[in-house]
């Protein structure tokens, strides 16, 4: 196993382990959520970052913000279009971002490549924003 998987692996356990039970009535409180996120450009080295929701922390620089986005679509990641009147370049620069992880009882595997950093900010807003 290599040591970017050890990492990976390492941060999942972490995460796991902060992520409090999750409430049996999510009208009531807000959903609990842990993911691992990686943005990576081609060539560079992915960064990482652990985002918690419900209480909302981790590693996470914009944590409350990208909870609050994330919750608008119920955790699904593939929904995310934050700023959908804005307008991004053509230029192809691809960024490929992955999240790992759990929203409420319901595990969580996304991967998506967007063609520049700017297509990954409208469509993702803070979520990405490590």
């Amino acid at each position: 196993m290599s040591a970017k998987s050890l990492a990976v692996a390492a941060v999942c356990a972490a995460v796991a382990a902060l992520a409090p039970a999750t409430t049996a009535d999510a009208t009531i409180a807000p959903v609990s959520a842990g993911f691992v996120l990686t943005v990576q450009r081609a060539g560079e080295l992915p960064r990482l970052a652990v985002l918690q929701c419900a209480p909302d922390g981790g590693t996470h620089l914009e944590a409350r913000t990208a909870c609050a986005q994330l919750s608008q679509v119920n955790g699904r990641f593939e929904k995310l279009n934050v700023r959908p009147d804005s307008m991004c370049t053509l230029e192809y620069d691809p960024v490929t971002v992955t999240a790992y992880g759990w929203w409420g009882r319901k595990p969580v595997h996304y991967r998506q490549v967007f063609g520049n950093g700017c297509a990954l900010r409208v469509a993702t807003g803070s979520v990405f924003a490590i």
